[in-house]
């Protein structure tokens, strides 16, 4: 993935928050915080490793603001704060320069000399920024236009064959809800929106104590089943969590079959390295993930480490997998056996296909799939991770087409 930076804005209007997010495009992504909390913000900065804060002052009534930039900048000292506002007011400018905010950017000004004015403060201190962002887990999702049950058992045997070498979570919050925890025989009363309601307490103690373990070490953190809405949380806290729990794991896996193409869903997207597009031979499922491919193109989500897995996949039928790939603009990362019988046999018995058929080609499939992870993981470790995917380095060195 390319480098790039993250910003986050704290602003009075949508107008201010659109301009800000058009004229930094190219230069990075903007976060606007759902809180203008000191404490909310520095947790969001840290969490995404933030660049810069924008903050958004009325000069008619600027006090709080002020507070807001002297807190945040003894909070954060090398993070620079810039100043936005529809004037530029010499009383205005000289007080948050006073305060130790590092420019004074009007409302309106063209992206060019915007996106000029912000890099001449983040030489200075992006080492130090991106020092304290640098380490983590990494994240691999498989995603799927269609539910059903392929993209959980995908996921939790590719989590089960990782766990093997490093401390790994699996984030299952594809569609239907819950079904890795079953095929697992798990069990658990705290879910993913039990863990974003409770950013701040969670650590080791939380995460042995409330979240699902299966008996390999893997840790399982699911979606309820009980219907829930986006409202209940905001893209700050996922950022949040995902940087939470990263810390914890050495690697994510997460499953996002057959989830709908909302916000929820395109952030998430947009907070991972490999992207694993899971489909069938058949005419309806590359059809579905093709109009789902086109719109992750035109939504802009990152897709230089995303490939394709064949599920179901027999060799004799047509289209063949490297057809598949090719007519996708994306690489083939592998293909996977029906199996049909051992895969009924881990639905119903709570035990997984390692340990019922451990050498059933899906199974061996899976496990390949798992060494790419493991052995870029390792290549990847002394690059520097990039903008909101440095939750993550890239998983497997892909020249596909964005």
């Amino acid at each position: 993935m390319s480098e790039r930076n993250s910003y986050i804005a704290i602003t009075q209007t949508q107008e201010c928050l659109h301009w800000l997010t058009h004229a930094m495009m190219e230069a990075g992504e903007v976060i606007p915080s759902d809180s203008s909390s000191i404490e909310r913000v520095v947790q969001l900065a840290d969490a995404i490793g933030a660049s810069a804060i924008f903050v958004q002052l009325n000069a008619a009534e600027y006090r709080q603001e002020t507070l807001l930039i002297e807190g945040l900048i003894a909070a954060k000292p090398f993070l620079p704060v810039v100043v936005l506002a529809d004037t530029v007011d010499q009383n205005l400018l000289l007080t948050t320069m006073r305060l130790g905010a590092r420019n004074f950017i009007k409302i309106g000004t063209r992206a060019s000399e915007v996106v000029a004015e912000v890099n001449k403060l983040i030489p200075r201190d992006a080492s130090m920024q991106s020092a304290q962002s640098e380490q983590g887990g990494r994240i691999t999702a498989v995603v799927s236009a269609r539910p059903g049950s392929d993209s959980p058992m995908l996921a939790l045997h590719l989590a089960l064959a990782v766990q093997e070498t490093e401390p790994t979570l699996l984030l299952d919050l594809g569609v239907p809800h819950g079904d890795a925890m079953l095929y697992l025989g798990l069990t658990a009363s705290y879910s993913f929106i039990d863990a974003v309601r409770s950013l701040r307490r969670i650590d080791s103690t939380l995460i042995q104590t409330g979240f699902g373990k299966h008996k390999s070490g893997l840790t399982v953190l699911s979606m309820p089943e009980e219907p829930w809405t986006g409202a209940q949380f905001t893209s700050a806290d996922v950022y949040v969590l995902l940087r939470t729990l990263r810390r914890h794991f050495s690697h994510i896996v997460v499953n996002l079959g057959g989830m709908a193409r909302s916000e929820f869903f395109m952030l998430l997207l947009g907070n991972v390295d490999q992207i694993m597009i899971l489909l069938e031979q058949s005419v309806p499922s590359c059809r579905q993930n093709m109009h789902l491919l086109k719109h992750l193109r035109e939504e802009k989500v990152a897709l230089g480490h995303a490939g394709l897995v064949v599920d179901h996949y027999l060799p004799k039928m047509p289209p063949d997998a490297e057809s598949i790939a090719q007519s996708f603009g994306l690489p083939l990362l592998g293909t996977l056996a029906s199996s049909g019988m051992a895969r009924l046999a881990t639905m119903n018995s709570g035990e997984s296909m390692f340990e019922l058929s451990p050498n059933d080609p899906y199974t061996q499939s899976v496990r390949q799939l798992a060494r790419h992870i493991t052995n870029a993981s390792i290549n990847v470790e002394s690059k520097p991770p990039s903008l909101l995917r440095r939750l993550v380095s890239a998983v497997v060195p892909l020249d596909a087409k964005a």
